[in-house]
């Protein structure tokens, strides 16, 4: 997590598991049982690889850093609510999915939510790894409207980084300021405030 970044990991991983469900919904067509006990367990198999790294746990990691520390306590209880919730509501429902889809459609139904997340994750997850508290204030602060064109501008940049294999220059999007800077502004402010002051005070 901390080597690739939770961002990265997910963005990665999110597609992975989509084909490994469709690849496990698509082998219940198969009408040779061999090979669609085949097609399943390697399915499975592999969206469990990709799951550990990514979709396992990020979710937590990245809640627990999300959340400011005067209720970071309350915001990671709810985070793990909530996927506990979803994961119940999964559980619950899968039968009645097959019976209503057929394997071949209850697999691509998740299939394709892995594909929406993926877009969603890239306009709206920001990246977390090795920023320090302080950092984390000045990420979460970029407005949610920018980081979606960054995440959509990144689109292009990573079919020419990963597809075209070329050298494009990564932009940067957090503006991030060292502690030395942070307090080196907050003199300034305080020196400019003392100034204006002095300055306003009335001639004897």
């Amino acid at each position: 997590i901390d080597t690739f970044g939770r961002r990265n990991l997910l963005l990665f991983t999110f597609p992975c598991m989509a084909v490994c469900l469709l690849i496990t919904g698509f082998s219940f067509w198969s009408t040779s049982e061999t090979g669609r006990v085949t097609g399943v367990s390697i399915g499975i198999y592999l969206f469990a690889i990709f799951y550990s790294p990514g979709a396992g746990p990020v979710p937590f990691t990245y809640s627990a850093e999300a959340f400011p520390l005067y209720i970071r306590d309350i915001g990671m209880s709810f985070a793990t609510a909530t996927t506990w919730f979803w994961n119940f509501v999964l559980s619950i429902t899968w039968p009645s999915l097959i019976l209503a889809f057929k394997p071949q459609g209850a697999f691509g139904w998740y299939a394709a939510w892995c594909c929406i997340l993926w877009f969603l994750i890239l306009l709206f997850v920001r990246e977390t790894k090795g920023k320090t508290l302080e950092e984390l204030d000045q990420v979460f602060a970029v407005p949610l409207t920018t980081h979606a064109a960054y995440g959509l501008r990144q689109i292009p940049y990573g079919f020419k980084k990963f597809v075209l294999f070329q050298n494009p220059i990564p932009e940067e999007l957090y503006a991030l300021q060292s502690d030395s800077e942070v307090s080196s502004n907050q003199g300034d402010e305080k020196a400019r405030g003392e100034l204006k002051e002095d300055v306003e005070k009335p001639t004897v």
